[in-house]
């Protein structure tokens, strides 16, 4: 047994399986029951979250919740907790922490009933008939209005019951499963979501909203119903503009990926303050973008992608954020090629390695230890890229590889969690060949390579000398097989180290045109010198 010990100790202590976040939940949730009532005005809330656990040790579950609330009771199995200590939980901070008498494996619930003004985590807009309250979770920040694990690794499942006045309509994960009626003008609606999703996609909205039945679409898969929520000015243009094609989206990726993860699918105008959030089941769109109409199929493309990636499948660590955001971003890339052929797709890739050119995040790795201000990773890194990596991965294994590859790990990962690792050893046996060299190079190396191609005539050839002059600490890139069109004839070169060299056989003058990487495979920048020294 030992050779299996030491190929699990290496794979541990890979930069690939790096888990740098500093917290990390210490039982598992496996269900969230949520009561939310909301008054008429401000930013009261009352709650109760009865939560399922897990166990994975007798040390006391923790939850998050912002300090300014006010916890009013909290039970473990239905009943309070008085024989484990004097004071039967306690808080630290933002942590709630609860005793308990189970051991590891053991299943327990909490009930935490809390209320108080909010601070984060419920966007409050307006009053009487133009409120809005939209939840705004990510990264951390859903335990600013609920007590939870709020980190991705731990997903649940979770059933919400919104109380608000009869005025408004709610949206929050999952599917609507009634509307209850009470005496004094308000409504409770409650929806089920039975699949488990992360924590900064668990949200609710509430606004008087016109909501636009799309029907079913994906039905050659599985029927996933369709709807598109917005303020009732904009109802016009989202059914005209970005959501045209919302349903034809969704029948790509699920011929793509594989079914659509969940039963349903809402695109709600809202106050989110990204351009879109991913909601599991309820996309967040910012209602900024509705007002000059500039909201972007592509960004729809973008969200809906996290369904799948980010959502049914979710980074186990922040850090590996990339997994979420630069495969939405390659797919929104693939949904224009799909949409307008090749061009589409070098447009939209060429436009990611503008932008990750010229930000600061080219002196940084993808996967990036010393972060920890989360907000930050929402950068070129993770998105652009992050795109990019899988782009050059897909020029590197060939159409069919790459596609088989994602739909495993589609079906491995699903309604659970991964690391990069995971992703380079499905990808690695979908390409029948062992390709952590290139994650390792790819998620671990800040920069890109920068080329500098010679030549000179060499007999009835061309003799090239390809130097890689990047800086030293953004390190050296293997290139396997990068193309080069001379005055027509195609070449591979193998480029790995500071220097290159190779000879193109049969070029029997100097070039006129050089092509370096010309149908885009690698985020790289290339110059090419018409001479070299000692060319006559």
């Amino acid at each position: 047994m030992i050779l299996p010990l030491l190929l699990l100790q290496a794979v541990l202590q890979s930069p690939l399986a790096a888990r740098p976040d500093t917290a990390r939940p210490t039982h598992e949730a496996l269900h969230y029951d949520v009561t939310v009532v909301l008054g008429d005005s401000g930013r009261h809330l009352l709650g109760q979250v009865e939560t399922t656990w897990r166990l994975r040790s007798e040390y006391p579950i923790e939850l998050q919740l912002d300090s300014t609330l006010r916890v009013i009771r909290v039970l473990v199995n239905g009943r309070e907790n008085t024989r484990l200590a004097r004071t039967p939980w306690g808080r630290q901070g933002d942590l709630l922490v609860i005793p308990h008498e189970g051991k590891a494996g053991d299943s327990l619930t909490t009930r935490v009933r809390y209320h108080g003004e909010i601070r984060g985590g419920l966007t409050f807009r307006g009053e009487a008939e133009s409120r809005t309250v939209f939840a705004t979770d990510w990264p951390d920040r859903a335990h600013g209005w609920l007590p939870v694990e709020d980190h991705p690794s731990d997903k649940a499942t979770v059933d919400f019951h919104v109380q608000a006045p009869a005025a408004y309509q709610v949206i929050a994960n999952g599917t609507l499963k009634s509307v209850d009626t009470l005496a004094y003008g308000h409504l409770v609606w409650n929806y089920e979501q039975t699949r488990p999703i992360p924590v900064y996609t668990m949200v609710i909205g509430v606004a008087r909203f016109a909501v636009a039945r799309l029907g079913p679409s994906a039905c050659a898969v599985q029927c996933v119903p369709l709807t598109v929520w917005t303020y009732p000015t904009d109802s016009l243009y989202a059914a005209t503009g970005p959501f045209r094609r919302v349903g034809e989206i969704v029948d790509y990726y699920s011929q793509l990926l594989g079914p659509f993860p969940y039963a349903s699918l809402a695109h709600v105008e809202s106050s989110t303050e990204f351009g879109g959030m991913e909601n599991s089941t309820a996309i967040f769109y910012n209602d900024s973008l509705y007002r000059v109409r500039s909201l972007e199929e592509r960004t729809v493309a973008h969200e809906t992608a996290h369904q799948w990636f980010g959502d049914a499948v979710t980074e186990d660590d922040w850090h590996h954020l990339w997994l979420s955001e630069g495969f939405a971003s390659y797919l929104a890339a693939m949904w224009e090629e799909h949409t307008g052929g090749a061009s589409a797709l070098t447009a939209a890739m060429g436009r990611a390695a503008h932008e990750y050119f010229a930000s600061k995040e080219v002196e940084h790795p993808i996967i990036d230890p010393s972060v920890r201000d989360l907000m930050s990773l929402l950068n070129e890194n993770n998105y652009q890229k992050g795109a990019w990596v899988l782009h050059q991965l897909r020029g590197l294994i060939g159409d069919s590889a790459f596609v088989a590859g994602l739909r495993t790990y589609y079906r491995t990962y699903r309604d659970s969690t991964a690391l990069s690792s995971d992703f380079a050893r499905i990808m690695s046996e979908a390409a029948g060949q062992d390709l952590n060299w290139y994650f390792t190079q790819a998620l671990t190396q800040p920069g890109y390579p920068v080329l500098e191609i010679g030549w000179r005539r060499s007999g009835d050839g061309l003799a090239l000398d390809i130097r890689q002059t990047q800086k030293n600490e953004w390190g050296t890139y293997r290139i396997p097989g990068l193309e080069l069109v001379i005055d027509g004839k195609t070449v591979k070169v193998n480029v790995e180290g500071r220097e290159t060299r190779a000879v193109v056989k049969g070029v029997s003058r100097s070039p006129k045109q050089f092509a370096v990487d010309p149908r885009g495979w690698w985020l790289l920048k290339a110059a090419v010198k018409a001479k070299v020294k000692g060319e006559k």
